[in-house]
């Protein structure tokens, strides 16, 4: 895994995330960007925080969903000559199917597509965007990512789900694969040969 641990030659991870990405950060009196309780991630997960980051500012700015607005009180007249019309035709077909025709049904149709053109001229449609994503707080707790924000929607919360897994196999300090080991109460998810070097070698898998 690439790392990016110059950070483009900002003094540390939490100001280069700033940068990049000032929509996920709160805005202080002055203007400047603030994390109210720090950004830190080991070296090891700063890319896949750095695509989770990219990933959250993309999806907020560029999704969005249709929302229907009725704009006038008429459109509750047309539509209910519409939904009367139309239960009365399913009325009728049940009692007289044989006329459940084209060539029957097709006046049926033409009238019904007038209430429908009147009550479509009283509906319009705003755009709903996704809240705005803030970040609080990125850290490392127990060996696994800790990313706490306000905002968003279930997609959001299922990057985040994503990262914090894609980090529990992640070393915190090469970015290579590895697991979550401990030593003397301490928690930390490291690749194999990044055991064997100080001051990690008292580290061991949880799995053994």
């Amino acid at each position: 895994m690439v790392q990016n641990s110059k950070h483009n030659n900002m003094e540390n991870f939490e100001e280069y995330l700033m940068v990049k990405y000032p929509d996920l950060f709160y805005k202080k009196e002055d203007g400047s960007l603030e994390c109210p309780c720090g950004a830190w991630v080991p070296e090891g997960w700063e890319t896949i925080i750095d695509e989770l980051c990219g990933a959250i500012t993309n999806y907020v700015k560029g999704t969005y969903h249709s929302e229907r607005i009725i704009t006038s009180k008429k459109y509750y007249f047309w539509f209910g000559c519409y939904k009367f019309l139309d239960w009365n035709h399913k009325q009728f077909v049940k009692l007289f199917p044989k006329y459940n025709k084209w060539g029957y049904n097709k006046p049926y149709f033409a009238f019904a597509e007038k209430f429908r053109a009147q009550y479509c001229k009283y509906v319009g449609f705003n755009r709903v965007y996704t809240p705005p994503v803030k970040i609080d707080q990125i850290k490392e707790k127990f060996g696994g990512l800790r990313f706490y924000y306000s905002g968003g929607d279930d997609k959001v919360d299922g990057m985040v789900t994503f990262a914090s897994y894609l980090c529990s196999k992640t070393c915190e300090v090469s970015g290579e694969k590895g697991e979550l080991c401990s030593s003397g109460g301490w928690y930390k998810t490291l690749a194999p040969k990044i055991r064997e070097e100080s001051p990690y070698n008292s580290y061991k898998s949880t799995k053994q």
